[in-house]
């Protein structure tokens, strides 16, 4: 499970994993085993916890009657909830590497590429490497502009050409807007008034939510899109200039394995 992988990283930043079921005890000493997890997994075989903690999923009927809405708590070591992610479609998930980018400024290593270019160096990044349909993924641009040279941000007057990241259209990812960093004021060569602009490090990111198992084609996704800016100094601007930016990552099918029948719900 994706919770596991990210163990060594959540506990650096002092918390501790707990995983909540409806599923009786015996149950999940057994998946426990199957998945050789490490923390611990708890029983609410009659969904009391997830009724009180209010993520009960009232649409759920028959053997899924009383299951949560998948997500996840962080709690402080005084018992209050930091914040709250949780999803009311049971196909999508928000992925622990992706909080863990977003929240917390971890790093993102996964499908990691670094483009060069005369004015410019991108580094684009991945919450994970490893996708399972219906997951939701952090992606990361880190734009560097050379020195002396500034670009301008979104919300620009019109007559500028503002930095853009489209993700191409694909029944495989749904994305969601990009996130920008709070530009400068800046005032600038040949305008009257303050423009919001960037110099140095641009750091973007956005997240996809991974398409169900009919838009997964093969076992490997790249997910391609364009980064667009126009380079400017203080005495002039350079022509903008469109570049090709792409993550590869690699796809996963849900366990599907049932605990045995007598095991069942």
């Amino acid at each position: 499970m994706e919770l596991g992988t990210q163990q060594d990283a959540v506990r650096k930043l002092g918390y501790g994993i707990a995983a909540l079921s409806y599923d009786k005890p015996e149950a999940l000493a057994h998946f426990a085993k199957r998945k050789n997890i490490g923390y611990p997994l708890l029983s609410d075989p009659e969904s009391k916890v997830i009724q009180g903690w209010g993520i009960l999923n009232e649409k759920a009927n028959g053997f899924a009657k009383g299951i949560p809405h998948p997500g996840l708590f962080i709690v402080n070591a005084n018992g209050i909830v930091e914040a709250k992610y949780f999803e009311d479609d049971y196909t999508e998930r928000m992925t622990v590497a992706a909080i863990l980018a977003g929240r917390f400024q971890q790093p993102q290593p996964s499908a990691r590429a670094t483009i060069e270019k005369p004015r410019i160096k991108l580094t684009t990044s991945a919450s994970t490497a490893v996708v399972k349909p219906g997951q939701r993924v952090r992606l990361e641009i880190e734009a560097v502009l050379a020195d002396g040279l500034h670009a301008y941000a979104p919300g620009a007057p019109s007559d500028f050409i503002p930095v853009s990241w489209t993700v191409a259209p694909s029944p495989a990812v749904k994305p969601a807007d990009s996130l920008w960093p709070v530009p400068k004021q800046m005032i600038l060569y040949g305008s009257p008034q303050k423009v919001p602009a960037y110099e140095g490090t641009i750091r973007i990111s956005r997240e996809i939510t991974i398409g169900n198992q009919r838009a997964l084609t093969s076992s490997e996704l790249e997910v391609a899109g364009e980064f667009r800016y126009q380079a400017c100094n203080d005495k002039l601007c350079y022509p903008p200039e469109t570049v090709p930016v792409s993550w590869k990552l690699l796809v996963e099918g849900h366990d599907r394995e049932r605990v045995p029948k007598e095991l069942q719900r």
